[in-house]
Parts: C-alpha cells; structure tokens; sequence
C-alpha cells in the first residue's frame, strides 16, 4: 500500500496562482442557486455515511461509536425538505470538522481551484492571525486606504472574533488544534473560507483599526482571486512587505530543500519545505538520503555543531522521508510508528483510492486481521514501521527544529517522535498535527452524486512510537514557544529563526 501523505492545506497554499483576465459581470457562481430535493440530499448522505462507517479508520479516535452515529442520525433527520447547495456544505463541513481528522475534507467540486481563482468573488484583502487579532498584510483593491499592518475588527457588521469561531467551527483539523486551523484562515485561504463558510456578500463594508490606533470603515467590492492578486502585485501600499519576501518564497519555490551554513555562529539552517518527490517509497527514500548525504559531508568540513532544521509550512508527504531524515540525528535506535491500521481489507469504495490496480491486489497479503476485526499493516510491507538506527555519517551535534500550525501530516509525526525521542528542541507552535498520531497513508477521493461536493477520506490510522501525550489529541507543543508578531511579519523579520539563533548563541556561551 502507499505511504504517500500530504495535508490538504499546504496544497492549496502552494498553488502558484495565475491571474486570468477576468471580468467581474461574467463570474457567476451557479452553486448559490443549486437547490436540493429530500430524495438527494439523503442519498448523497446515505453515501458519505456508508462510505465513513466501512472505511474511515478514525471516524471513532475522538468520539465513541455512540456519539458520532447519533450525530449522523440527527443530521439525517433535518433532510426532509429542499435545501440550498451552500447550506447543505455547511451541514457536512460541521459532521467533517467532528470526524477531527486533518486528511478528512471536502470541496464544493472537484476542480475547486479554478473555481476558486475565477468562479467566485470573494474577500479582497489578505490577512494574518497573531496575538488574538486579524491585521491585513496585502490589500488587493485598486484603494490605498487601507494598508498593511491596520487590525481588522469587523465584516458587514460581525465582529472578526465571532467569524474567527465560525471558521474554526466548520474546519477540519486532527483533534483539538487550532494551530492548523488558524493557518487555514490566513493568507489566501480566508477569501476561500468566509465564502464557503460564512457568506458570499457582493460588498464587504469593514471596519478597521490603522497603524495610529484610530478606527475607519470603508466598504469594499468582492472579486476574484485572480482580481485580488492582480491588485495586491500592483498596489503600491503593499509595495514594501511584497518586496520583503519576494527572493524567500521564490527561493522555497525554486530549492524546497537547502542548506545554509552560518561559520561564524557555528550554524547551520537546513530548509525542507514539503517531503515530495520519487515516484515510489524507495525512490523517495534515496532522494532524501542522497540530499542529506551531501549536507552531513559539508557539516563535518565546515565542523559545525549547531543545525536548525525549519519545518515551517512543510505539508507532509513521504512518511518514509520524515523516517529517512530521523536515522540522520537520532541518538540511538528507536521506531517511529507503533501501528498502522485499516477497519477493512476488501471494501468495493477501494475502487475510489489512489491505490493503483496491483496495490489493491495485494491489499489483503499487507494486512493482517486483528482480534478486534480491524487490519495492521505488517511490518514487512513498511519500512517505516521498522525498528530505524543511526545513520554513521549522521549529526552528531545539536538539533533545533521550527515549526508552525503549517507544519503537518509527516511533518507532524517527525517533530512527534524526534522529540519524543530527545532528538531535537522544538521552537515555534504546535505543530498543526496530532502528537499521538493522524490519519493518512492512502486516500479516497470521492463526489457525492446529486450534490457533486468533492471529498477526501483517508484508509490508515496512526500511531506515533512516542511517549504518553500530556494534552491528547493536540500538536506537539514546542520547547520554546515563539509566536509570530505584526511588527516582526511587516518588517519581514523572522522572529523564530532569530530566536533560535539566540539560543544556540546562549547555549554556547554556557556550555
């Protein structure tokens, strides 16, 4: 079976796009007049429902078998009359957001990135969460009023705090985080979420607090994305913060993965951006060994004893990579998963899996029955449910690791069972995925048949090889949290790196 995991997010996160020459009068969005009849809505939910209770492995992790069927009951029931398409996503992004799985998700339709991009008109401003507020980065109207750095405090009326809630209500994460949740309601995905989730307003008149701490208003038109972006490239307040970041986010488009050696503090900065590439396990595998090969040759020449490792917005991907890069600074051998799992081993949804012809041939020789009528994967058929050792070339030295609520699926499990292990110190946030354990491995991608909602589902639960969590159900929680400031996020200052850098200065003046 693949063991190939990404988190949904980052994804959309990492689309470079493109601005379409689009105008405004010929975007019009048929789903806000798609009407349901009782007969679909309830078939399309009989089919979601038959297809979590046969196939999902975590659909009970955080509720019991009682809880979540009364759940599905009660949402069956209000399927007796018409509803319309966007209240009807809503339903099922609230019963989604209750599974508390990172990789169980849906989108109004398959091909949610065009319509994303130039199907909709939306929010045209960006905005990032830190220290309890919303404040604009990138103000993608054609009006230089508002500016990067204003707070925003309100939407036609709704304070920010009650849309946050709604947001964060209806949006699916592992367990109890909201790191990751928080991540989904920044950037280029608010504009998204807002429509999907609270509104879809052909104006937004919004109320605001400026860099003096005096309040406006001003009311803006919604528009696409491709619009937004259009804007925000040629509007001159956002001129300063797009030129601060310009050479980083191509640098992680063009080198995802690098090294930066820093002599004269004894440094080094390692960036992996997404575990990716290969076109199976071992391919993925070797790629990751010959990359980190190269780096441990330059750390011993360069003699360094101090290496930051930045996991920030790195999505997930190959689970075998996240192993691959441990046995390069683990202490001693140690196994990174206790189990994977699947509650089938023959279910006829298989036919909507990512797993080719032959996986799903072998599907029953790489499992095997347990008492409880669930189905391990065997060890045999998972290199990284071995027992994993010491790379001889690997760092020897002290490792520090920056994370973020983007920091998920593999990501997430690598922090997990590297700190676990006393492998590394972990600065930052909680991570954006759960510290025992997710879901993931392979993956059902599936439209529900009247309403044509595009959903993921995932076939493997996870269990971390690590120590009892002391908050269960939340992301690892970093030895030194650092969280992102206004001032720091304008200014293009990295506030977590620098605070590391200060730390292994520190450490090493102690030592």
């Amino acid at each position: 079976m693949k063991r190939f995991v990404r988190n949904f997010l980052p994804i959309l996160l990492l689309i470079v796009f493109t601005c379409w020459r689009t105008e405004a009068q010929q975007v019009r969005d048929t789903l806000a007049t798609f009407r349901l009849e009782p007969k679909a809505l309830k078939e399309d939910f009989q089919f979601l429902r038959r297809i979590l209770t046969e196939t999902h492995p975590g659909l009970y992790r955080y509720s019991s078998n009682e809880m979540m069927d009364k759940r599905l009951d009660s949402l069956s029931s209000l399927l007796n009359k018409p509803m319309m398409f966007y209240d009807y996503y809503l339903m099922l992004s609230w019963l989604i957001a209750d599974i508390r799985c990172a990789h169980t998700h849906l989108m109004p339709l398959k091909n949610f990135e065009a319509y994303y991009v130039r199907g909709i008109k939306t929010f045209p401003l960006i905005l990032f969460y830190t220290e309890g507020k919303y404040f604009v980065t990138l103000n993608g109207t054609t009006d230089t009023v508002i500016k990067p750095g204003f707070e925003l405090l309100t939407i036609n009326g709704r304070q920010i705090r009650e849309i946050r809630s709604q947001l964060l209500n209806h949006l699916w994460a592992d367990g109890y985080n909201e790191t990751s949740k928080t991540k989904a309601t920044t950037n280029a995905f608010f504009p998204l979420f807002y429509y999907l989730l609270v509104e879809r307003p052909g104006s937004f008149e919004i109320t605001f607090k400026d860099l003096n701490g005096e309040e406006g208003r001003i009311r803006v038109q919604a528009q696409t994305y491709a619009e937004t972006e259009k804007f925000y490239q040629k509007n001159p307040v956002n001129r300063e913060i797009l030129a601060k970041y310009k050479s980083q986010n191509k640098l992680d488009r063009k080198n995802g993965w690098r090294m930066k050696v820093q002599k004269e503090e004894n440094v080094a900065i390692l960036r992996i951006n997404g575990f990716g590439g290969g076109k199976n396990e071992e391919e993925a595998r070797m790629k990751m060994q010959k990359f980190l090969d190269g780096c441990m040759k330059q750390l011993r020449q360069e003699k360094i004893q101090n290496l930051i490792i930045d996991l920030r917005f790195n999505g997930g991907g190959w689970d075998i990579q996240g192993v691959e890069l441990f046995t390069y600074i683990m202490k001693s051998p140690a196994r990174c998963y206790r189990r994977l799992h699947s509650v089938t081993d023959s279910s006829e949804f298989l036919r909507f899996s990512d797993l080719s012809p032959a996986d799903r041939k072998n599907v029953k020789k790489e499992l095997k029955r347990e008492p409880d009528n669930t189905f391990s994967v065997r060890e045999e058929f998972s290199p990284q449910l071995k027992m994993q050792s010491p790379k001889a070339n690997g760092f020897k030295g002290r490792v520090y690791v920056l994370s973020n609520g983007g920091s998920g699926s593999t990501t997430s499990e690598f922090i997990a069972y590297s700190k676990s292990h006393g492998a590394i110190t972990l600065i930052g946030e909680e991570t954006g995925g759960a510290y025992e354990g997710g879901n993931g491995g392979s993956f059902l991608n599936f439209v529900l048949p009247h309403s044509k909602i595009s959903i993921g589902t995932p076939l493997l639960y996870y269990d971390n090889e690590v120590t009892p969590p002391n908050q269960p159900g939340r992301g690892t929680m970093p030895d030194f949290s650092v969280p992102y400031n206004i001032e720091d996020v304008l200014k293009g200052f990295d506030t977590q790196l620098n605070f590391a850098l200060k730390l292994i200065q520190k450490e090493g003046l102690n030592k």
